[in-house]
């Protein structure tokens, strides 16, 4: 007599679920890296003398840096909304040769974006490559993104406008802070504020890409503030 075969087992629940959600904890995760480097920058002017000494000294020499990494995300900021406006307008993919029209024309237009590469430039091929290829990857969304969903293509809509919107508050912030410490003497202007900036701009960055793939902003996507700059569900072609 010959056997029944038996029916696959179903996947365990909780395995499935973690399946179905790694793309969710997994895409937030460098902004949330970010935000815990500008968080430990921060820290440090609060550390007692003998505690700094348990910190690596190169984190401490080269903290500086995550300051030109926020005037990068700055600048390129306005330039990173132009392409995912025109990209999640589009409804096919563009030939290789007039995405990299549409990146270049929006890079020279974009002010900030090309005193960036020109200050770069000035630096030598060290910095101006990285910083290039980072342009260049930015360019990608108008490949991948005309093909997504509607509700994916709001939601990339809604990332880059409330990084709009957290930066220029964090900027605002940070100029009035700015304005107080050089009219008022008594004031010492604190030297981690920068860092603390980046940390609270990155924190948002990184809960904002978790909700954004969530199933509460799939049934009424709104963005993360009450300012939507580039009107998220704006997706009227090209």
């Amino acid at each position: 007599m010959s056997e029944t075969a038996a029916p696959p087992a179903e996947p365990h629940p909780v395995r499935l679920k973690l399946v179905q959600h790694g793309g969710r904890f997994a895409y937030p995760l460098p902004d949330a890296i970010l935000a815990v480097l500008f968080s430990l920058a921060a820290l440090i002017d609060f550390l007692p003398s003998e505690a700094l000494v348990h910190v690596p000294f190169g984190f401490v020499q080269r903290r500086v840096d995550l300051i030109y990494l926020l005037v990068v995300e700055g600048g390129f900021l306005m330039m990173q909304a132009a392409l995912v406006d025109v990209a999640t307008r589009l409804r096919k993919r563009p030939p290789v040769w007039v995405a990299v029209l549409i990146v270049a024309v929006i890079a020279l237009f974009s002010a900030h974006s090309f005193e960036l590469l020109a200050m770069a430039w000035q630096q030598g091929m060290m910095v101006f490559l990285p910083l290039l290829l980072s342009v260049a990857e930015r360019g990608t969304v108008l490949w991948h993104m005309p093909t997504r969903t509607r509700i994916q293509k709001i939601a990339a809509r809604a990332l880059v406008s409330n990084r709009i919107t957290a930066g220029l508050g964090l900027l605002g912030v940070f100029a009035v802070t700015v304005i107080v410490t050089m009219a008022t003497d008594s004031i010492v202007f604190p030297n981690s504020l920068p860092f603390v900036c980046g940390a609270l701009y990155y924190a948002i960055a990184t809960y904002d890409d978790f909700r954004v793939k969530g199933r509460r902003f799939a049934e009424k996507p709104r963005v993360l503030f009450l300012f939507d700059p580039i009107h998220i569900e704006y997706l009227e072609p090209v």
